[in-house]
């Protein structure tokens, strides 16, 4: 029985041993985890300061920069204008006709570099469709021409648009419509062929069918007019076929705009 008793003993000994260690071995683990966590929040915070002051730094970098460049820029344009202003002072009357003149011509160069702006941005589209084949794009004595061929918009002696003849025309009014401010002329032609009455008949109602349709794609019925010249302003040869192919068309003819040249003229 003595032996029974004295291993029980021991048993609980041990066991009170393993339990005071384990309590131990986890009081010294969770004060390690509790300092880790706040070395780990510690540096955190340290981090988000430094960011914050970097940041803070880069800003006013930036703002002194910007300030700096203002501030130049300011007396720079002070500068001019006290020189101008002097020019115009010791120059009386020329000084500020001088001046005047400079303002004009550079308002000139403003409106020129308007128009050409303009123009080059039409041509871009139409040397687009011209790539295409579905029109060609030529100067003459200084106008701007867009020429479309007769048969692809017409029947033989007909004045009435091809169903395919749509297409074509509504990606031109599309890019005449860019324009709102520049006039132009349709123009039809056609070859030595028929009578000559007929083909001046012929030419006009080609021109005024081609304006209407404009207009109904929203072309400005003020910007457009419509002319005949049958047979007497041919292209090509009208003693081949080919040629008699080529004569047989519609311009439209880009008119200069009055206004701007007059204002670059002053």
């Amino acid at each position: 029985m003595r032996p029974l008793i004295l291993a029980a003993v021991v048993l609980m000994t041990n066991a009170c041993v393993m339990q005071s260690t384990y309590d131990k071995d986890m009081a010294d683990l969770n004060a390690t985890i509790a300092k880790n966590k706040q070395s780990a929040a510690d540096e955190l915070d340290a981090a988000n300061k430094r960011c914050a002051e970097d940041k803070a730094a880069q800003e006013a970098a930036a703002k002194a920069a910007a300030d700096k460049a203002a501030e130049k820029a300011a007396a720079e344009q002070a500068a001019i204008k006290k020189d101008l202003d002097a020019c115009v002072a010791a120059g009386g009357d020329k000084g500020k006709a001088l001046l005047e003149c400079s303002k004009d011509r550079d308002a000139a160069k403003d409106r020129l570099a308007r128009v050409q702006a303009s123009i080059d941005k039409v041509k871009q589209a139409l040397q687009a469709m011209a790539a295409a084949g579905k029109l060609e794009v030529k100067e003459r004595a200084g106008f701007l021409i867009i020429a479309l061929s007769g048969d692809i918009l017409f029947d033989t002696g007909k004045a009435k648009l091809k169903d395919e003849a749509g297409g074509v025309l509504g990606e031109l009014a599309n890019i005449l419509k860019a324009m709102p401010d520049r006039a132009f002329q349709v123009a039809g032609h056609t070859d030595d062929q028929g009578d000559e009455e007929k083909n001046w008949s012929l030419s006009i109602e080609r021109a005024l069918t081609v304006v209407r349709f404009l207009i109904k794609q929203g072309v400005s019925g003020k910007t457009v007019s419509a002319g005949g010249y049958a047979f007497y302003q041919p292209t090509a040869d009208n003693g081949t076929p080919e040629g008699r192919t080529k004569n047989r068309r519609v311009e439209f003819l880009l008119m200069p705009n009055l206004s701007e040249l007059l204002k670059m003229g002053k």
